[in-house]
């Protein structure tokens, strides 16, 4: 210590360099590095089955502490919620597989639950209680619902935001009481949410979906958001139903896309998304005002059958072909069809200009 009180007297810069090399020989990697700390719970018998990994951990350290699946899967018999955060989840999670009851003899409903469920009774339900929350983690196995009657109930708020989902998720055949975030979450193989009731709504804002994303027949109570979204595959919103607004601004769709059957009770919006493969809207009916501004259509889009009961900007999207719009009712009386440019004839357009151009400055000098 007395020699670094020289060298701070005598040079301050070779004394710093000396400290850093001294420091640097003294603390460990490990010491650098923040410590990987997790928050646990689940002891009680009402309390949520509660994993939380901090941000500094490593993904050795999740590795390290994955959790399987049927540990999940026995922590939701029991009633238990799940409230897990920056973890691995190795295994398949089969959510058929937890006690099934008569939708009548479920306790603990709201009445506004209630109402939500009325006609459903009869139908035999497999409850999940309280929050599912995986967030900012990465399942490796999958998460299905294999249920071809009945239906699986979550009571709580669901969160799959920011997690990577390796294998396929079936969440057909369910029932949402609770908010649905699956914001900015990657599905890589197949996600299906088939025949599903959204019944405060969802959101997928910049979500990224696989191969193949379905929610055919589901109905959205509350407002459904894929702002930003990336669909990847085959998409499928065939006879889906939104009750109040749906947001598909600047979504992209990358393959063949399906709304056709598709009821907008609340305002859609469509604005500057991205079909680059061919659109379906047959049979679609928009109940309230409907955009379409600066969306672009690759390939066909088609609007037959479709029912626009308020005024629509379809005229402001640009389409590769003009849209097929037999037998399509429309206020608006505007024909869309605005083509996009293809490459060679914008080549062709500015030399046309700078033609125009050079003869314009030429007759003027000329003068």
């Amino acid at each position: 210590m007395e020699l670094l009180n020289r060298h701070f007297a005598t040079s301050p810069v070779t004394a710093w360099l000396t400290l850093g090399i001294f420091l640097g020989a003294v603390l460990t990697p490990e010491m650098l590095c923040a410590e990987c700390t997790s928050e646990t719970g689940g002891t009680s018998a009402t309390a949520a089955f509660t994993l939380r990994l901090s941000n500094t951990c490593t993904e050795a350290e999740r590795e390290a502490r994955a959790i399987p699946a049927q540990d999940l899967l026995r922590a939701l018999a029991s009633g238990k919620g799940i409230d897990l955060a920056g973890v691995v989840i190795h295994g398949d999670l089969l959510l058929d597989e937890l006690p099934a009851q008569k939708m009548a003899a479920v306790r603990d409903l709201s009445p506004e639950d209630r109402r939500d469920l009325e006609g459903l009774n009869d139908e035999a339900v497999h409850v999940i209680r309280g929050p599912f929350v995986i967030k900012n983690a990465r399942v490796q196995g999958r998460i299905v619902n294999r249920l071809k009657q009945g239906f699986l109930l979550f009571t709580g708020p669901v969160v799959l935001a920011q997690t990577r989902f390796e294998g396929s998720v079936d969440l057909s055949r369910t029932v949402f009481l609770g908010l649905v975030d699956g914001s900015s979450a990657t599905f890589e193989q197949e996600s299906y949410f088939v025949q599903d009731r959204f019944t405060q709504g969802a959101m997928f804002s910049d979500t990224r979906f696989g191969p193949h994303a379905r929610f055919h027949r589901s109905i959205f109570a509350g407002p459904a958001i894929f702002r930003g979204a990336a669909f990847k595959g085959l998409t499928e919103f065939l006879e889906v139903v939104f009750d109040q607004d749906a947001n598909f601004s600047h979504a992209s769709f990358h393959m063949g896309t399906g709304f056709s059957g598709v009821h907008c009770r609340g305002k859609c919006d469509f604005s500057s998304a991205q079909f680059d493969r061919e659109a379906f809207f047959l049979f679609a009916l928009f109940d309230r005002p409907v955009t379409f501004a600066s969306a672009r259509f690759g390939s066909q889009a088609d609007f037959s059958d479709a029912s626009f009961k308020e005024r629509d900007d379809l005229a402001q999207a640009t389409f590769a072909h003009p849209p097929l719009l037999t037998r399509t009712a429309r206020v608006t009386a505007t024909t869309p069809g605005r083509a996009e440019a293809s490459p060679s004839s914008q080549t062709l357009t500015i030399a046309l200009f700078v033609m125009a151009l050079g003869l314009l400055l030429y007759i003027i000098r000329a003068k």
